[in-house]
């Protein structure tokens, strides 16, 4: 992963959406992470901790993935390497809960990937579960969008030797916006996919996509400026 000096921010992206009903607090917690504001994210954090149900687990999980987007912004690594640990945590309590919840597999994938940067040897210890958990999420609802993102990501960050693919991560990732045309995070992973390709105007393109559904997160103005186009 490449965006950001050692290109770790570009992982947390797969976490976007709320799989479950939206409320008022976790819209003004997305509302943090796309102002990298930590410190609000880690309040609704300890609000949602004291919850033990599914719902509360699952809610914590996400929570804590939007917390290393923040935490990205800022290149705090110890700190996001502490939230990814908790979000797997939260994510595997909420699959002992509800062993068939595609949103907790996919949570438990997503946050596993968020850790192979900072433990060494991460990548034999946690890739092959990572994208075993999120194939098992599309497999319970080939219909999550988040999912689809995170095996995008996967296949783009794989070596080929290892069966990485761009273009399977470019049909996971159309499929994502096809299912939720609104998902911003699918269209700045496409963008990312397109700039590895060599593909600078496809990627500019779905930056304004982006733009265009959620025109204040951090990390779009980031990859705009990365990638030349107009923040």
């Amino acid at each position: 992963m490449r965006a950001l000096s050692s290109g770790l921010l570009a992982t947390v992206l797969a976490m976007s959406a709320w799989a479950e009903k939206p409320d008022p607090s976790l819209e003004a917690a997305r509302r943090a992470r796309d102002r990298g504001n930590a410190d609000s994210i880690r309040q609704e954090i300890d609000h949602a901790k004291q919850d033990a149900t599914f719902q509360g687990q699952i809610r914590t999980a996400l929570l804590y993935s939007w917390l290393c987007e923040a935490l990205y912004g800022v290149e705090d690594q110890k700190g996001v390497k502490q939230a990814a640990q908790a979000g797997v945590e939260a994510a595997e309590r909420a699959a002992l809960l509800q062993p068939n919840s595609s949103e907790a597999h996919r949570l438990i994938g997503d946050l596993l990937g968020q850790m192979i940067p900072f433990v060494f040897g991460g990548g034999m210890r946690y890739g092959a579960r990572s994208t075993r958990e999120v194939d098992k999420a599309l497999e319970l609802d080939p219909s999550n969008v988040d999912a689809h993102i995170a095996r995008a990501t996967s296949y783009l960050y794989t070596p080929a030797m290892f069966g990485g693919s761009k273009e399977k991560a470019v049909e996971h990732l159309k499929k994502a916006i096809e299912i939720d045309p609104a998902s911003d995070t699918a269209h700045l992973w496409l963008a990312q996919v397109y700039q590895e390709m060599n593909d600078k105007t496809k990627a500019l393109a779905e930056l304004e996509a982006a733009r265009h559904i959620n025109p204040t997160r951090g990390y779009l103005l980031y990859l705009l400026k990365q990638m030349g186009g107009k923040a």
